[in-house]
Parts: C-alpha cells; sequence; structure tokens
C-alpha cells in the first residue's frame, strides 16, 4: 500500500502541473502520450506483437477497446476546449480518481462482500458504495469551491449531486470492463509505469470511461439555468 500511496502522490505532483497549463498545448501533447501508450498497453495486452496467427476476437477486441482510448481521450481534449471547457474537464479527473482512490480506502477498511469475484476479485460492494459516497461529496465541494472563486458562477448541487452518483457508478464499470479485458487475456497489469498501480491503462481505464460522459453532458446543460452551474 505504501509504494501505491508514494506513486499516487508522484503522479499527482507530475499531472498537476500539466492541468495548470491545460489551457496551452502541453495538454494536448499529454493527453495524446496518454492515447498512444494506452493504445500500447492494450495491443501487448492482446500479444499482437507476438502471436503469429491473431484471431478474429482478438481483432474485434483490439479494435472496440483502440476506439474506445481515442474517443476517450478525444473527449477530454475537447471538454477543455469547450465553453467553460476550464471548469467543467476537471470533473472527469474529480469523477474518476476520487471514486478509484476512496473504494479502494474503503474496501480495504469495510470490505466484505464481493462485488464481481469474477472479474476482479478485490473489489467489494463496500469499496464501490464509498467510492459513489466521496465521489458525490467531491462534486459538490468542487462546485462550492467555483463559487467561492468566482462569486457570478452558482453550482445547481441537485445536478452535481445526480452527475456525482451517475459519473461514480460509470467509473467503477469502466473499471471493471479493463479488469475484464485484462482477465480475458491473463494479464495482472497493462504496464509497469506506476509501480503499486501499473500501466496508463490502469490509472486512467476510469478517467476514459468518464470523460465521454462529462462531455455529453456538459454539452447538454451547458452553464444557465438548468446546467451544473449558472
Amino acid at each position: 500500500m505504501l509504494t501505491r500511496i508514494i506513486t499516487g502522490a508522484v503522479a499527482l505532483a507530475i499531472f498537476i502541473p500539466v492541468l495548470f497549463f491545460s489551457h496551452t498545448i502541453i495538454f494536448n501533447i499529454a493527453i495524446a502520450l496518454v492515447a498512444i501508450i494506452g493504445t500500447l498497453e492494450l495491443l501487448k495486452c492482446a500479444g499482437i506483437f507476438t502471436k503469429k496467427n491473431i484471431s478474429a476476437k482478438d481483432m474485434a477486441l483490439c479494435f472496440f477497446a483502440i476506439v474506445f482510448v481515442m474517443i476517450s481521450c478525444a473527449s477530454i481534449v475537447i471538454t477543455r476546449r469547450s465553453e467553460n471547457g476550464g471548469i467543467l474537464y476537471l470533473l472527469i479527473f474529480i469523477g474518476a480518481w476520487s471514486t478509484d482512490t476512496f473504494a479502494y480506502f474503503t474496501g480495504n477498511l469495510l470490505g466484505r462482500h464481493k462485488l464481481a469475484p469474477k472479474i476482479s476479485p478485490k473489489k467489494t460492494i463496500e469499496g464501490a458504495v464509498g467510492g459513489v459516497i466521496f465521489c458525490t461529496l467531491a462534486f459538490v465541494l468542487y462546485g462550492f469551491i467555483i463559487s467561492k472563486i468566482n462569486t457570478e458562477i452558482q453550482p445547481n448541487y441537485l445536478l452535481l449531486v445526480c452527475a456525482g452518483i451517475a459519473i461514480s457508478v460509470i467509473a467503477i464499470l469502466g473499471d471493471l470492463a479493463m479488469s475484464a479485458f485484462k482477465r480475458n487475456y491473463g494479464v495482472k497489469d497493462f504496464g509497469a509505469i506506476f509501480p503499486g498501480h501499473g500501466g496508463i491503462l490502469d490509472r486512467f481505464d476510469s478517467v476514459m470511461a468518464v470523460a465521454p460522459v462529462i462531455m455529453i453532458l456538459g454539452l447538454l446543460t451547458r452553464f444557465g439555468e438548468y446546467g451544473l452551474f449558472a
């Protein structure tokens, strides 16, 4: 657990400056690297680099997984570049990583009932509930902080609560989907870039699941009477 915590802290120390420069090309380059490395990890996981004969199943799985990675990474950039994207895009990372982090710690402390033992034996129902609760609280807290930074922006807390719950569930499902992909090929982690966490996809799987949803949510609600922020 100590290795996981240290790696997480170092990764945040590197990624936070990238977020700070999200209005520049630095952010686009960083997300492009995530997409490229993630794609390579998927191909390596499926053995396409080593197998002489590739089955139709392998090709189909890789195709859909790669499209998923590309669309998700594009969604992050599109959300950031959209109107008021400087506020909305952070919900992608807040939703995914608050869910992952608190599901992990809640599961370790209180976990008793397995969530999907055939896919991911360590995940528990208690951990998932903890992830949903803390993600929702994180959305509300983020809205409160934004309103204090810019008093002209008023969060719609009811919508933020609903969005927090929905995004957290999607993050968990995205994590399970990638776990199922790994299990299909008998692989524990997609890579080893992050000690204790695995590869890019092990760290960004929830982010990629959440990104298109936040993008669509942002386009649908915008800012205004029926938006997350007014």
